[in-house]
Order: structure tokens, then sequence, then C-alpha cells
């Protein structure tokens, strides 16, 4: 069963990727037989390493990428350079590209008649610099994360990736009343259905993507930054910790927890009682002397 699958899924994988267009052997002049795909990602992995990269497809119809026989690509007036994918499809891109805050980025693409065509994409205002992610966690608790300040505009979206094996496994959209927030809260439920309760690393990541504008005479097509910051934490299982209650259940758990301590009582031994009899006998012998003493003296 197992290799019938395989003889399956194998061509549809082929079938589904990226290949060298048949038209990278043509002059295009016509706009309308492209369709940018322009990415640029920043991606700051569990390990603290940074790293941007820039991938600019030119589809034709089919999906496949356009090495254009005459005219190219450029980035802020510097000419990109082609590269190949592993199935064949070229792509233009440049090497130690940066990414700034609240800066454009602005693709030119010539064709063989000399016209030209831009897309551009401005980068969010503040950029990802923190997002904190405990390393690890008990699943049965609601896991917290939050980040720092980010910029709120109707171009960026930004969401949370939990992931297992390099699969995502959920993305969740959030509003940009929680980014303001500055902090989210994972269920312990999401978490047990994701892990299927059973112990095991996890990377949760925050994805911010902002879209660009593409040259309307293109055949549609995309131009967006991705931001993506990745943490992993080991998720195990325990007993609870304390105090992941519903409102209502507050009051009697902290009653049970913390009872109002009973008033101490002394408590005598027949040891004290005898050491208490025997200081008495003495005061008195002294305190009788003492008086025989002062009688004694005045006779």
């Amino acid at each position: 069963m197992n290799k019938f699958a395989s003889l399956i899924v194998v061509p549809i994988l082929l079938i589904g990727c990226k290949e060298n267009s048949a038209l990278s052997d043509v002059e295009l002049s016509d706009p309308k037989l492209i369709s940018p795909e322009i990415t640029i990602t920043k991606t700051l992995n569990n390990r603290g390493r940074e790293q941007t990269e820039l991938v600019v497809f030119l589809n034709d119809k089919n999906n496949n990428s356009i090495n254009l026989l005459k005219g190219g690509v450029t980035l802020n007036n510097e000419k990109l350079g082609i590269q190949t994918e592993w199935g064949g499809a070229p792509y233009y891109t440049i090497n130690n590209l940066e990414l700034y805050a609240n800066t454009r980025y602005n693709f030119v693409v010539s064709l063989a008649n000399d016209n030209s065509y831009n897309c551009n994409v401005i980068s969010p205002g503040d950029l990802i610099n923190s997002f904190n992610v405990p390393e690890y966690h008990n699943m049965n608790n609601d896991l917290s994360v939050s980040w720092g300040i980010l910029s709120s505009n109707a171009s960026t979206s930004y969401s949370l990736e939990i992931s297992n094996d390099n699969t995502l496994s959920k993305e969740i959209s959030l509003s940009q009343s929680v980014i303001k927030n500055g902090g989210y809260i994972i269920s312990s439920r999401l978490l047990k259905q994701l892990s299927e309760e059973q112990r095991g690393d996890f990377i949760v990541s925050l994805k911010a993507s902002t879209r660009g504008k593409v040259d309307h005479r293109f055949d549609g097509g995309t131009i967006k930054i991705i931001q993506l910051v990745n943490r992993q934490v080991t998720l195990d299982l325990g007993e609870a910790d304390t105090g992941v209650f519903a409102h209502e259940d507050t009051e009697e758990y902290q009653h049970k927890v913390a009872p109002k301590t009973p008033r101490l009582v002394p408590e005598f031994n027949w040891l004290k009682l005898v050491l208490t009899g025997a200081g008495g006998l003495l005061f008195g012998f002294l305190l009788f002397s003492f008086i025989q003493k002062r009688k004694n003296k005045k006779q």
C-alpha cells in the first residue's frame, strides 16, 4: 500500500514544481505574458541566525518561470542576477540584501522593446525585533507569547504559526488590536490537539506579511515582504501549574489552598508540670526563710 501511494505522490510533486518556461527562448515585449512573483524574506531562526533572501519569479500562464532573453530586472537601480532552482526554474536575486524599516524597494522589469514596468513595496515602520516564547512549557497550561512594538497598517498582516518537523500545523491570524497589545495566549486545548498529547519540540513563529503594488499592465502578480521569527518550545506533560482555573472557581480554590490558620494553644506535658511545681516550692521556701529572718532580727 505504501509503495502504491508513493507512486501516486511523486508524479504529483513533480507536476507541482516550477520549470523553465518556454518563453525564456523568446524576446518578450508584452507584459500581459508575465506575472511577477516577488518576495523578500527575512528569517530569524530559533538559533538566532538571521538571513534575508530575495526571489523574483517572472511567471508565464502555466506558473513556469521566465529568464528574459532580452531585458532584465533591477532593484533600486541595481541589476539582479539569475539563479536556478533544483527543479530548473530560473529566478532573479541579489546577494547581501538588507531589510530596513520604512524603506521603499522598487523593482523595474525591462522587456525586449526597452519598456519598463515598476513593482514596489514599502517595509513596515517597525520591523520585528523581539519575540518571547519559553523554551519549555507544560501543555496542560495556556502558552503566553509576546513581542515588541510593531507597525499597524492596512498593508501588513500578522500571524502566529505553530509547526512540528517543518510541517505547518496551525496558523493563527492576529488582529490589529492583538498586535497593539503585544502578546497572545495559545490555549492548552490547541497545544494538546497539535501535539496529540505527546512530548515534543515545536516551532512557534511570528510572521509579518507586507503587500506592495504590481504594475497593472502585467497579468496580475504579487510583491511582498515576509518577516519570520522562529522560536523552539518543548511541550511536556505533567500536572497543571496552580492558578489555571476559571474565574468563578478562583475564590473556592484559594480557600482550599490557604485556609484560615487556627490560633495555636500552648501545650503542657508532665515534665513542664513537674518543673513548674518544683519552681513554685523553691520560691515559697525562699520567701518563708526571708520572713523568718526578719522576725528574728526584730526579736
